[in-house]
């Protein structure tokens, strides 16, 4: 049985990015950061609209499963296309800035920005 002092004891220690963590090759790791942004970004709509699983069904055109999944952040269930169609419905715009590499750097980054879209 482990003493009290090794249980509390960090099993891993992060080098600050949660995704180069989980071992997430490049790519994988930019799409699940972008998911992530899109999905925070999301939620906080939600809030601050106070939409109900109901409402949030009837505007998502989805069943309430995949409701409870959204705001759950059980992500896997959904693609990025699925968050920017959500986006969309909810009267936000998306907008992907491809950014050029900084010499030696990374190969490349994408910045998500939202806005609203105007009516």
């Amino acid at each position: 049985m482990p003493s009290a002092k090794s249980a509390n004891k960090p099993g891993h220690i992060t080098r600050g990015d949660i995704f180069d963590d989980l071992g997430l090759s490049p790519e994988e790791a930019l799409e699940a950061r972008i998911k992530a942004g899109l999905w925070a970004d999301l939620l906080a709509h939600i809030e601050r609209r106070g939409m109900d699983q109901a409402s949030l069904a009837h505007t998502l055109r989805i069943h309430q499963p995949d409701v409870s999944n959204l705001l759950r952040g059980k992500l896997s269930k959904f693609s990025t296309a699925k968050l920017i169609a959500f986006a969309v419905r909810l009267n936000l715009g998306v907008q992907v800035k491809l950014i050029a590499p900084k010499a030696r750097k990374q190969a490349s980054r994408v910045a998500i920005t939202r806005a609203r879209l105007s009516a």
